[in-house]
């Protein structure tokens, strides 16, 4: 897993991504923080520099220590034993990736949003930590924020909205068509809330894996709101819209 890349962390006064540009975030603190396979765009109320580092170079030793001695954890499509010498991040990917039915990799881009989310946001009012369009989110205010799909009915025309009240959370997303992360479906986009990003993403894959079909999207609402990690949901296929939960749909701004 080691590619021999060192950490970057740029102070962001613009920010160009397609995911990055749908996040309604101003007069903050900015950084673009790149290390390895994580490629994060974090925000805050604070001047939290300093704090990034570690829990992302901490991160990154145990997880890799971990795939050195069981290369199968890396490469498990399914729930993986939780082994008791596990550090508490990788137990909480277990947990969320056994309560899914997915491998424990599917969790590990919210893994890393928690960790640091865990050092640092009890010293914010406001704290966004994006790793490739999943989201941990606190907040004092409420949020809005872009959902992006290739699919031209709903491409960059939605956003999901909900109250401070509803952070900290994790918004994450899973798509069979964008996104470098492996989809066993064919959605064009699920968006899922969770009181952590570990769960959200977690719970994003399996709901993206059953999406095949149109007539997917409604049985997967039935299934996935009983589940009570799930918060909220959004489900997008073709010209088909499903949307469950503690959060609301607004049309972006022109």
């Amino acid at each position: 897993m080691d590619n021999g890349k060192s950490l970057n962390i740029d102070r962001l006064y613009v920010d160009r991504s397609i995911y990055r540009k749908n996040i309604s975030v101003k007069d903050k603190h900015c950084y673009r923080l790149k290390y390895k396979y994580t490629d994060l765009f974090i925000t805050s109320d604070r001047e939290i520099l300093k704090e990034l580092e570690g829990p992302v170079l901490s991160f990154y030793k145990e997880i890799e220590k971990i795939i050195s001695g069981e290369p199968a954890f890396e490469r498990s499509l399914v729930p993986v034993e939780i082994k008791s010498y596990y550090p508490p991040f990788i137990k909480k990917m277990c947990h969320a990736s056994r309560m899914f039915g997915v491998g424990p990799m599917a969790a590990i881009a919210g893994a890393v949003c928690d960790s640091i989310a865990e050092s640092i946001a009890h010293n914010c009012r406001f704290l966004m930590i994006e790793n490739g369009g999943d989201i941990f989110i606190k907040s004092t205010t409420g949020v809005k924020v872009g959902l992006y799909s290739s699919n031209s009915h709903f491409s960059d025309k939605l956003n999901i909205e909900f109250d401070a009240e509803q952070t900290p959370c994790g918004i994450c997303s899973s798509s069979g068509h964008i996104g470098h992360s492996l989809s066993l479906g064919s959605s064009d986009l699920v968006t899922i809330m969770s009181d952590t990003t570990t769960l959200a993403d977690a719970a994003a894959t399996a709901v993206a894996n059953s999406i095949k079909e149109q007539t997917d999207i409604e049985k997967a609402i039935n299934q996935y709101k009983k589940n009570k990690e799930i918060k909220g949901l959004v489900i997008i296929k073709g010209n088909k819209i499903g949307i469950w939960g503690a959060i609301q749909l607004s049309s972006m701004e022109k």
